[in-house]
């Protein structure tokens, strides 16, 4: 009888094991492999929801610089942030069960958040490789301090923060047009206060240099302005701007973005 009673609770747990493992099989729908590829990498501000108007946040984005068969393959990242020390493990490269069909390296991005001031940067890889980095995070810049190793590269070495209270200006049009550039920037100054600003060069800019389409863009300009709601007028000047001189689009794109994600564009008023 005892040996019985044995057997029973044998099997019960082997049943609860098997049950067990096919959970998490059927769960698991993706395969993790070994990193396989040298990692570029880079620390900027972005935003969690490039749709929406939020606060910039601080991001490490990574890549390989192998191409893989789908563009959905994913690094697999582990961190923690402890005395100043930022530790990045990378277990390996997730392979996804559908895949997109189109090569592409594997990517990964964590959100480091609100950081300020001086912190190690470490990247590891299981046993494989172990490097450090030096991070300077300020209310105006991104400094990254190291050099390319075998395994990491640092895609970026001074990057600005985005300045408060500021926007950038970008007009597509073509060039026989191309001074309502200019004259939109002028009837926006008799509606609101503006200052523009220029970025120095030694560092990379966080907002977008240029706008794609027709045959003359300009590089972005620069502008503080004082209040959310100064911001808020410029949609309605925009609209005027666009139905007195190309109400039909006409080839023509103007667009705003602020420090805070909000974008008035042209073509959409």
């Amino acid at each position: 009888m005892r040996d019985i009673k044995k057997y029973t609770w044998f099997i019960l747990i082997i049943s609860i094991f098997l049950l067990s493992s096919c959970e998490v099989l059927e769960n698991n729908n993706y395969t993790i492999n070994p990193l396989d590829s040298k990692i570029d990498f880079r620390i900027i501000e972005s935003y969690p929801n490039y749709e929406k108007p939020s606060q910039p946040q601080i991001y490490l984005q990574l890549k390989t610089e192998k191409k893989y068969p789908c563009m959905n393959y994913e690094i697999i990242t582990n961190y923690q942030i402890k005395n100043r020390i930022i530790t990045l493990e990378i277990p390996g490269i997730e392979e996804p069960n559908i895949c997109l069909t189109a090569f592409g390296p594997a990517a990964g991005s964590i959100k480091l958040g609100n950081l300020s001031g001086i912190y190690e940067l470490k990247i590891n890889n299981n046993n494989n490789f172990s490097d450090s980095y030096n991070l300077l995070i300020n209310d105006s810049l991104i400094i990254l301090d190291g050099k390319e190793t075998a395994d990491t590269k640092p895609l970026i070495n001074f990057y600005w923060r985005h300045p408060k209270n500021s926007f950038a200006y970008t007009c597509n049009i073509f060039q026989a047009d191309s001074s309502l550039c200019k004259k939109f920037i002028d009837t926006l100054k008799t509606v609101i206060n503006i200052t523009e600003f220029k970025f120095p060069d030694y560092a990379v800019v966080p907002y977008a240099a240029l706008g794609p389409g027709n045959s003359y863009d300009i590089n972005a300009r620069y502008f503080y302005y004082e209040s959310e709601n100064e911001f808020d007028k410029i949609e309605e000047v925009m609209k005027v701007f666009k139905q007195n001189y190309f109400p039909n689009d006409e080839g023509v794109s103007l667009t705003v973005i602020n420090w805070l994600n909000k974008k008035i564009e042209s073509r959409l008023l």
